[in-house]
């Protein structure tokens, strides 16, 4: 019969492939909801119409990306509190291998990198067709404060999630738990 561990380590590795697909879903849908929208705003010829497209670039974007945190957490945790020396060790020789001179991960920056494309095909769109459209330089201006507060979001969101070291965040709150004493919660309130 599995133990305890045994079981938190597959229902862990099943919430991480979940994760995995939401992100997956998430980055999907918010790509084919701004494509259409896109669509949609060139046949209108209409700038304000490029600011939902930004929105749903923005949704799918930080939707894939909040997975793919929850994901890192798992496997972080995962590593320091199930992988040893007899055991699996999936996670401990992938951190290993990251490591290494000469890898390469371009998942985060071709997502980020993507959606910024996606973002700045929009904005030009928008100053495109600003010109003729009612208050088209207003709506244009929205779309471009909206792309480029996402752009500046979207970078600095990646770099924190890239510098963050899972592992380690774990082994700081590794000891044991314990309940506070019932004066000190009510002063810290």
């Amino acid at each position: 019969m599995p133990t305890l561990e045994d079981q938190e380590y597959v229902a862990l590795t099943r919430r991480g492939q979940d994760a995995e697909r939401i992100a997956q879903l998430s980055w999907t849908a918010g790509g084919l909801a701004a494509a259409v929208m896109m669509s949609w705003a060139i046949a209108a010829k209409s700038p304000g119409h490029m600011i939902p497209v930004v929105f749903a670039i923005a949704i799918g974007f930080y939707g894939a990306l909040r997975a793919r945190q929850q994901v890192r957490w798992i496997a972080g945790y995962i590593e320091g509190f199930h992988e040893d020396q007899k055991g699996a060790q999936w996670f401990t020789r992938l951190r290993r291998l990251q490591n290494q001179p000469g890898y390469r991960t371009v998942g985060d920056w071709v997502t980020v990198s993507l959606a910024n494309a996606g973002v700045v095909l929009a904005l030009m769109l928008a100053w495109m067709y600003a010109g003729p459209a009612p208050r088209g330089d207003l709506m244009a201006g929205i779309a471009t404060v909206c792309g480029v507060l996402f752009g500046f979001h979207s970078i600095s969101e990646t770099v924190r999630m890239a510098q963050t070291d899972g592992a380690a965040m774990w082994r700081k709150v590794s000891g044991e738990l314990k309940e506070a004493p019932r004066t000190q919660r009510a002063a810290s309130w």
